[in-house]
């Protein structure tokens, strides 16, 4: 019999630069904040170069030059303002709300933010990579999704109520789906979503339907997932499945476990919650499948 652990979504954390595609995953917070009945933390990074110093009020110390100095200046101030605006539009629609401002690197504040305020959700906004972007830099929801210890959702378009009412779920039958199933649960029970749980056949990964349908209907049953329908759908690789298998459905949201495989590992398997990042037009829901 399997166990889930519980999600309990308290305090989500939506990291903005202030752009349009920042501004979705607010407005998604604040509507996920709402129904979850969780604070939202906004963070904003202002982004400085590594060789500056940080002085005890908190700002760089030794600015490459005067002009330097004045942008910061600037850019801290920007954020004040935009910060403050979050948070009384977020407390007008009876959401409580913090704003963090940090300087330095957007990765290491946003983990360490997770950790110091004890972040249960990361909600983000995405414009994917492709091309050469993708295969040098990606995209750094991306880079967030591949460490973070809780959930992800990365978002390109602001989500309404009733684009949660039906959750593909694409399972692999990992042994640590736990997390994954435990997001599904709590989103479901707030929504009264449907899920569509569906293994994807690929030509690398074959099994008969009258081996995984079983496997499938085993799974829902063991973990207690109802309102659930069972799928088989096949494609040439497993993310296009996944992606058109939502399409096919007419889904809005898409929720899968990732393994955070890192280094060379992670060349030579790839990360299929990574790709769907980049590429896939819905929301994707991303929960580390990571011991």
């Amino acid at each position: 019999m399997y166990h889930q652990k519980p999600l309990n979504v308290k305090k989500i954390l939506v990291p903005t630069d202030f752009t349009s595609t920042a501004e979705n995953a607010v407005e998604t917070a604040r509507m996920l904040a709402k129904k979850l009945d969780a604070e939202i933390v906004f963070l904003n990074v202002i982004e400085i170069d590594s060789g500056e110093a940080i002085n005890t009020s908190g700002g760089p110390s030794n600015y490459a030059s005067f002009t330097d100095g004045i942008l910061i200046h600037e850019s801290i101030k920007h954020s004040e303002r935009e910060m403050k605006r979050l948070d009384e539009v977020s407390n007008m629609q009876g959401v409580s709300s913090t704003s963090v401002i940090k300087m330095g690197n957007p990765f290491h504040h946003i983990f360490s933010v997770v950790d110091e305020m004890g972040i249960d959700f990361i909600i983000m906004g995405t414009k994917g990579a492709s091309g050469l972007s993708e295969i040098l830099i990606g995209s750094n929801t991306e880079k967030v999704v591949r460490k973070a210890k809780c959930p992800v959702l990365s978002i390109k378009d602001a989500l309404k109520e009733n684009d949660f009412d039906q959750i593909v779920y694409a399972t692999n039958f990992g042994e640590n789906e736990d997390g994954v199933v435990a997001a599904v649960k709590e989103l479901q029970a707030v929504f009264d979503s449907k899920v569509r749980l569906v293994w994807i056949n690929t030509p690398n990964d074959f099994k008969s339907d009258a081996t995984t349908r079983p496997l499938l209907d085993k799974f829902a049953k063991e973990h207690g997932i109802k309102n659930c329908t069972t799928h088989v759908y096949s494609d040439i690789i497993a993310e296009d499945g996944i992606r058109n298998f939502a399409e096919y459905m007419g889904a809005q949201l898409i929720v899968m476990g990732t393994n955070s495989y890192t280094g060379l590992s992670r060349l030579i398997r790839g990360s299929i919650a990574e790709d769907m990042i980049n590429h896939a037009e819905r929301p994707v829901l991303t929960v580390s499948m990571k011991e």
